[in-house]
């Protein structure tokens, strides 16, 4: 099982139809069932109920289909956090009466963090 298996999957829960997610993932009808079947026979469960409506996920895939989505979000959510030049900057912002000791105490720190 890779990534882009879970992406297989997720779309076609999402298009109810084989040939819709095939047309959506620019791929041909018959990789995109391979692919289905490889990680149904992977797994050893039955991730979408064929029928002459379309498709639906089996309690199974429903559970499968959870799971793949929140892996899914958490991979978005590490590459988010680690491409490069996406790295989000902390902030810090604080509101004090003026005094000469507490700026020149931010002062230190501020100097202190941008060494670091």
């Amino acid at each position: 099982m890779n990534i882009q298996h879970l992406k297989y999957a997720l779309e076609v829960a999402k298009q109810k139809s084989i040939s819709k997610a095939s047309r959506s993932l620019y791929m041909g009808q018959p990789n995109l069932s391979r692919a289905i079947k490889e990680l149904e026979d992977e797994l050893g469960i039955i991730i979408f109920e064929r029928t002459s409506k379309g498709i639906k996920p089996t309690p199974d895939g429903e559970e499968f289909l959870q799971y793949a989505k929140r892996i899914l979000l958490q991979i978005e959510e590490v590459e988010d956090i680690y491409k490069v030049g996406k790295r989000k900057k902390s902030h810090f912002s604080v509101c004090v009466p003026r005094a000469g000791y507490i700026a020149y105490a931010f002062a230190e720190l501020s100097k202190s963090i941008d060494t670091d």
